[in-house]
């Protein structure tokens, strides 16, 4: 919950310290966006871990 307070206004979705997807609920955004907006939060983060990870092994 300290995670949510601290997103502002016009973010809807963040990452908290454990990697956790926070949806802004305050935000006057439709459900649908929001749900996209967290669904391509993920998304790019598992590429950028995948892209991570393949740096440090080279």
């Amino acid at each position: 919950m300290e995670a949510a307070k601290k997103v502002s206004s016009d973010e809807t979705v963040t990452f908290d310290k454990n990697g956790n997807i926070v949806v802004n609920k305050e935000s006057t955004a439709p459900k649908k966006l929001m749900a996209r907006r967290a669904i391509e939060a993920h998304l790019e983060r598992k590429v950028l871990e995948k892209d991570l990870e393949a740096y440090y092994f080279e």
